[in-house]
C-alpha cells in the first residue's frame, strides 16, 4: 500500500506539471497572436490616416450655388526640400548660429577642439523623451511630473521599448496649399481658438447676487456700470461696484496745472458729476422688463390643443408685448442718488461738516474740490437696492498738492441694519492680520443711561502713520495719514518744511520740535497729547468693548525732552538745533487660546522717539539773502511701525510614573504552602524537594 501511495503522489505531480506547461504555452500563443493583431491594426490605422491626410490635400472646387465664387488668387507652389523618413532630424538642436560656434554646444561642427575644451558643460536637449517605463499605479501617490502616464492592458505586461522603427518616428506631413485643407486640419486638431464666435443675445439675471456689477442708466438712455476709480498709482475708471462687496481705493490724478478752468471744469473735481444725470438700477430685471423702450411682460407658458385628439400639443412660450412705451431712465426700477453727507477738510486738517458747493478758484486755491467719494447703498438682499447715497469729502487744493490723491469707495448696508449701531471689528476676539488696530481716547461718561463711568471714544483718535505727498512733503492732517493695520510692519519718510517767519532764532528749535511731533502723532492729537486726564488707548482684542476700559491698553509715550538753551546755538548762517527727527511705534502682542486656533492680543503700545541729533539751518538758493525769513528749509523725518510677537510657549505637564503593585491571590502557592497568612519551613522544604526531583528526572532521561 505504501508503494502504491508513493506512485499515486508521483503521478499526480507529473500530471500537474503537464497541465501547467500546456496552460503557459496557450497563454503565450494567445498573447503573441494578440500582439500581432494589435500591430497589424495599428499599422492599418496609420496607413489609413496617412491616406486620408494625403487625399485631403487636393482642394475641393465644388461650391454650393448660394455661395459667391471664390476670388482668392492661386498660390504659387514649389517643391519643398526632401526630408528623409525614420531618422532623427534634430541631432544638434543647439546649433542655432550659422558659421559660428555656439557656446556649450558640443555637437556644433563650427566648434573646433579648442572651443569644446573651453566649454564648462554640454547643453542638454530641452525635449523630454517618453521612455514608457513600466510603473505600477499603486506606487504613484501624486503625479506632478511633466510626463504623461498611460494605462495599457491590465498591468500584467507593458512595452518598455518599441523595436519597430516606423513607430518611433513621426510621419512626414504634406505642405498645405489650399484654405480648405487648412480648415480641415484646423477643425480636426485645434483644441481652442481666439477667433470671435457668434455671441448669443445678452441675458440679464432676475436679481443681483454677491459680486455682480451694479447697473446705472444715464439720462441719454444709455446703460452701464456704477464705477469707482482705482489704480496704482493713476486713477482708472473701469472698476465696477460689486453688489454687497465693500471697496476702498486711493489713486492719483495727474493734474499738471491748477487754474480757474481746470478747477471749475474738471469733472472729477466737481461733486455734482457723481450724482446727477444718472440713476441706479434697483434690480437687473429692468432690462428684461423693458426692451428697446417697450414693456415686455414675463413669458407665460401656454398649451394648445386640437379638436380631433386629446393629446396636448408641445408647450410654447408666449411673450406679450404691450404698446406702452416706457423710459429706461425714469421708471420704478431705477432711483436717483441722494446726497447723504458732505464733509470738508479745514485749514488745520480737521474734517468738519459743511454744505455742498461747486468748485471755485480763488487766487491760487481751488475750493470745494472733491477729495473723496463713497457710494453708500442700502439693499434688501435678492429684492435689490432700496436706497443709494453719496458721501463726499471736499477740500481746498493748490498747485503744491498736485498730483492730487483722491479716495473712492463703496459700502452696503442691509435694510435690517439701518436702525442698528454697527460696530466694525478687527477680529473676534483676536486681531486678524490686515485689519485696523482699534484705538480711542479714554473719557469720563456722565450720561444718565450709563451712570458715571469711563468709556473709550474711538472717533476722537485713530492710530496712523505719516504719509508723504507726491512732492515728498509730509501730509500731517488726519484725512491723509495711513491707517496702521495689525501685523503689517511699515516705514515712512517725508519732508517737513520750516522757516523763520514769525519765529525768533531762540524759539526756532522748540517750534521745530513741536512740528516734528505733530507730524509723527498727527495734528489732531495736540488736543489729547498734553492733557494727562485724557489718555489714548488701544484695544487689546479686535472686538474689545469701548464700555470696558480695562480691555484697552494705554499708549506709552517716550516723548523728547523740552529743548533748552544748550540745544540751541545761533550761528551766522542760522540756528543749530539738537532735536529728535523720528518716531517708532512698537506694538507688542501675544497669541492666546488654543495652539490650533491662536487669537492675537495686543499687550502694549509704545511711541519711541529717536535720539536727538544736530540740525543746522542751511540757507541756499537765489532767495537766500540776509534777512529773508521766508526761505523754507526741508528736513527729513522718519516714522515706522513694528509688531513684536511676545507669545509665551505652551507649558506641557508630564504626569508622575505609575507605581506598579504586583499582587497575587492568597492561594497562589497552594499546595506548596498551607496558608496564605503563614508560611512554615516544611512548606518550603516540600517545594524544594519537588523541584529537585523534576530536575533529576530530566537529567536521567
Amino acid at each position: 500500500m505504501a508503494a502504491k501511495g508513493k506512485m499515486f503522489l508521483v503521478g499526480t505531480r507529473f500530471f500537474c506539471v503537464i497541465i501547467f506547461i500546456t496552460a503557459f504555452t496557450t497563454v503565450k500563443a494567445s498573447t503573441t497572436v494578440e500582439s500581432t493583431t494589435s500591430t497589424a491594426n495599428f499599422t492599418t490605422a496609420a496607413e489609413t490616416t496617412t491616406t486620408e491626410a494625403t487625399t485631403t490635400t487636393e482642394p475641393t472646387t465644388t461650391q454650393a450655388p448660394t455661395e459667391p465664387p471664390t476670388t482668392t488668387p492661386p498660390i504659387l507652389t514649389f517643391d519643398p526640400s526632401s526630408v528623409a523618413a525614420n531618422i532623427d532630424l534634430g541631432r544638434c538642436w543647439c546649433d542655432v548660429t550659422g558659421n559660428a560656434c555656439d557656446i556649450n554646444c558640443c555637437c556644433d561642427t563650427d566648434c573646433d577642439q579648442a572651443d569644446i575644451t573651453s566649454f564648462d558643460r554640454c547643453k542638454e536637449s530641452p525635449i523630454s523623451v517618453d521612455s514608457q517605463y513600466c510603473v505600477q499605479e499603486e506606487v504613484i501617490l501624486t503625479d506632478n511630473s511633466v510626463y504623461t502616464s498611460q494605462k495599457t492592458q491590465d498591468g500584467l505586461f507593458c512595452i518598455y521599448k518599441d523595436n519597430n522603427q516606423a513607430r518611433n518616428y513621426y510621419s512626414i506631413p504634406d505642405m498645405i496649399n489650399s484654405l480648405d485643407t487648412f480648415n480641415f486640419y484646423r477643425d480636426r486638431y485645434a483644441s481652442f481658438t481666439y477667433s470671435p464666435t457668434v455671441s448669443a443675445d445678452t441675458t440679464y439675471a432676475q436679481f443681483y447676487k454677491v459680486g455682480d456689477p451694479v447697473f446705472v442708466v444715464y439720462e441719454d438712455l444709455t446703460s452701464g456700470y456704477l464705477t469707482i476709480p482705482q489704480g496704482e498709482p493713476n486713477c482708472q475708471s473701469n472698476n465696477p461696484v460689486s453688489y454687497l462687496v465693500d471697496q476702498s481705493f486711493k489713486c492719483m490724478r495727474q493734474m499738471r496745472t491748477l487754474d480757474a478752468d481746470s478747477c471749475e471744469n474738471t469733472p472729477y473735481l466737481n461733486a455734482s458729476s457723481y450724482l446727477t444725470s444718472v440713476r441706479i438700477v434697483k434690480t437687473p430685471y429692468l432690462f428684461t422688463w423693458i426692451i428697446n423702450g417697450t414693456e415686455v411682460t414675463t413669458p407665460i407658458p401656454t398649451t394648445t390643443t386640437t379638436t380631433t385628439t386629446t393629446t396636448p400639443a408641445p408647450t410654447t412660450v408666449a411673450v406679450t408685448t404691450s404698446n406702452e412705451q416706457r423710459s429706461l431712465y425714469n421708471n420704478s426700477y431705477t432711483m436717483e442718488f441722494e446726497m447723504e453727507r458732505v464733509e470738508c477738510v479745514d485749514g488745520n486738517g480737521l474734517v468738519v461738516d459743511c454744505s455742498f458747493n461747486a468748485p471755485s478758484f480763488n487766487a491760487s486755491h481751488c475750493n470745494n474740490a472733491v477729495l473723496g467719494v463713497e457710494y453708500h447703498i442700502t439693499h434688501d438682499g435678492s429684492n435689490g437696492i432700496t436706497r443709494a447715497g453719496v458721501r463726499l469729502l471736499l477740500g481746498s487744493i493748490q498747485a503744491s498738492d498736485l498730483p492730487l490723491t483722491q479716495t473712492y469707495g463703496s459700502s452696503f448696508t442691509s435694510v435690517n441694519e439701518v436702525n442698528k449701531t454697527i460696530t466694525e471689528r478687527s477680529g473676534n476676539p483676536g486681531y486678524i492680520v490686515g485689519k485696523p488696530v482699534r484705538a480711542g481716547v479714554l473719557v469720563e461718561n456722565s450720561t444718565l443711561a450709563l451712570g458715571d463711568r469711563y468709556a473709550i471714544v474711538e472717533d476722537m483718535y485713530n492710530l496712523t502713520i505719516i504719509r508723504g505727498s507726491a512732492t515728498g512733503t509730509c501730509l500731517t492732517d488726519s484725512a491723509n495719514r495711513e491707517q496702521i493695520n495689525f501685523g503689517i510692519n511699515m516705514v515712512s519718510g517725508c519732508l517737513i518744511r520750516f522757516n523763520l517767519f514769525n519765529v525768533s532764532a531762540d524759539q526756532y528749535c522748540s517750534a521745530m520740535q513741536d512740528t516734528v511731533i505733530d507730524a509723527m502723532e498727527g495734528v489732531v492729537d495736540t488736543l489729547t497729547r498734553d492733557d494727562p486726564t485724557i489718555q489714548r488707548r488701544v484695544a487689546t482684542y479686535g472686538n474689545s468693548n469701548p464700555l470696558v476700559p480695562g480691555d484697552w491698553v494705554q499708549i506709552l509715550r517716550n516723548a523728547p525732552t523740552q529743548t533748552t538753551a544748550q540745544d540751541t546755538t545761533v550761528t551766522q548762517e542760522g540756528p543749530k538745533c539738537t532735536i529728535s527727527m523720528g518716531m517708532h511705534t512698537e506694538i507688542l502682542y501675544a497669541n492666546t487660546g488654543a495652539l490650533a486656533n491662536p487669537q492675537p492680543k495686543i499687550i502694549g503700545v509704545s511711541f519711541k522717539y529717536e535720539p536727538k541729533q544736530d540740525i543746522i539751518y542751511t540757507c541756499a538758493g537765489t532767495r537766500c539773502t540776509a534777512g529773508n525769513t521766508d526761505v523754507d528749509q526741508s528736513y527729513e523725518v522718519r516714522h515706522s511701525v513694528t509688531f513684536i510677537d511676545a507669545s509665551q510657549p505652551a507649558t506641557g505637564y508630564v504626569g508622575e510614573p505609575p507605581v506598579f503593585l504586583a499582587k497575587v491571590p492568597y492561594d497562589f502557592f497552594y499546595p506548596f504552602i498551607s496558608s496564605s497568612t503563614r508560611t512554615g519551613p516544611s512548606s518550603y522544604l516540600y517545594l524544594v524537594t519537588c523541584i529537585f526531583i523534576f530536575l533529576c528526572s530530566n537529567v536521567l532521561s
